[in-house]
């Protein structure tokens, strides 16, 4: 009797993954920095994500979020660093800036 061959398996495929949700190695592509800078501001809590098992993940909507909000302070921290005193007083009066009480 003749032996039927077995069909061969093909390898399982993950699952594909939406393009808004971004691994390390895709938001440091989209940041267009490493991957080391983008564990740093995922542990740091700067950049939004969270850790699933032992993967971060993120959506690119978070971390395009993330640039808007962010580059704002940014803009005020290296005008204040240049001595815009202006700068820094029109925030404060815009309710964009809070001081912290001496001691906190």
């Amino acid at each position: 009797m003749p032996t039927i061959p077995k069909p061969k398996r093909r390898p399982a495929r993950p699952p594909p993954r939406s393009a808004e949700v971004l691994d390390v190695q895709g938001a440091a592509a989209l940041l267009t920095v490493s991957a080391d800078t983008v564990y740093d501001l995922f542990a740091k809590g700067e950049l939004p994500g969270r850790k699933v098992g032992r993967k971060w993940i993120t959506t690119k909507a978070a971390v395009l979020r993330w640039i808007e909000n962010t580059s704002g302070d940014d803009t005020l921290a290296r005008a204040v660093e240049r001595g815009d005193m202006g700068a820094l007083t029109r925030a404060m009066n815009k309710g964009q800036v809070r001081l912290k009480p001496k001691g906190d």
